[in-house]
């Protein structure tokens, strides 16, 4: 991997590079730490400064991370400087959007980057309109919502990441990245887990009384682990089956996964697995990634969903 910052090669300073990803945590970053021993007169010392462009690419010269240094961290004990930088979501996240759109969520999209000055590449057609008061939110939750929307008509799912270091581009999530870990070659782990802890397979509606008007109620899942039950108080402007059919939680199944580092396998894409000892055999979706580079070797942590889940962000009424 080739380290640049401000179009310094630091390549051969550098001691630990961690890269990581999370679907839920938007903005993709960087780590890295760097010798700074000030007494060693040989030892180059670069000057970085909080703004400054981070590169990241890998060994053919394909560009890995795009992004801005954000936080700088001495430790005169231990000689190391250590660096963090997000990718250009972080701005999309940390912006504020206050206007009303009406528009397919791909063309909310562009206006949202156009707003907050983040470059757009491209965005999933939908074809889908939106009418959607967006006050007071946050970028990424203005193009959320409006692939929200989309994505319950549609029944796809959806999230932003960046592309070509600095372009944000909507995307299919779950499609396969061509990753396939076998333990006979490139998985070093594996772990799986099962919990009822968040079980809820019955939700009463009530009104503002207290009065039952409706419930929404997993029959196969009650009959199977018991009765967890929840209740939703009915809201002005809302669908309430629907938002009770949102409460229920079945069986949470998780993974996570160790083995040597493939860059493709980064949140929001899915790979194959093929691991007989836990049962993991077939296709999963990457919910969050790590990435560690440290004395010539490369190893990844990977936490993995059985199901494709979006991030969904629901529209609000105006008058809220």
């Amino acid at each position: 991997m080739k380290l640049f910052v401000n179009n310094l090669d630091l390549s051969e300073l550098v001691e630990r590079v961690v890269w990581s990803g999370d679907t839920r945590q938007v903005a993709r970053k960087l780590e890295f730490t760097i010798v700074s021993k000030a007494t060693d007169y040989y030892l180059p010392k670069p000057k970085l400064t909080a703004g400054d462009p981070v590169i990241l690419k890998d060994d053919a010269g394909a560009v890995v991370f795009g992004g801005i240094l954000f936080d700088i961290d001495k430790s005169g004990a231990a000689n190391t400087t250590s660096y963090l930088a997000f990718d250009f979501l972080f701005y999309i996240n940390n912006s504020e959007i206050n206007r009303i759109f009406d528009n397919t969520a791909e063309t909310i999209t562009a206006e949202v980057c156009k707003e907050l000055g983040v470059n757009f590449g491209g965005a999933a057609p939908t074809g889908i309109k939106v009418y959607m008061p967006c006050l007071n939110k946050n970028g990424y939750e203005a193009i959320m919502m409006a692939y929200t929307y989309a994505g319950r008509a549609n029944g796809k799912k959806y999230i932003p990441i960046m592309k070509d270091i600095d372009k944000l581009w909507v995307i299919e999530k779950g499609s396969l990245c061509d990753v396939v870990l076998n333990g006979d070659y490139n998985l070093i782990d594996a772990n799986y887990k099962i919990s009822l802890q968040n079980l809820v397979n019955k939700v009463l509606i009530v009104d503002k009384t207290g009065k039952v008007v409706g419930k929404i109620q997993d029959s196969e899942s009650t009959g199977k682990y018991g009765t967890i039950q929840k209740v939703y108080t009915q809201e002005d402007g809302k669908d309430a089956k629907a938002a009770a059919q949102a409460m229920l939680q079945s069986i949470e199944r998780s993974s996570s996964v160790s083995g040597i580092s493939d860059i493709r396998a980064k949140s929001g894409y899915a790979l194959v697995i093929e691991e007989p000892i836990t049962g993991l055999l077939g296709k999963f979706y990457i919910e969050s990634d790590t990435h560690t580079f440290e004395n010539g070797s490369s190893t990844m942590e990977l936490s993995l969903a059985f199901e494709n889940i979006m991030d969904e962000k629901e529209i609000e009424n105006e008058e809220e």
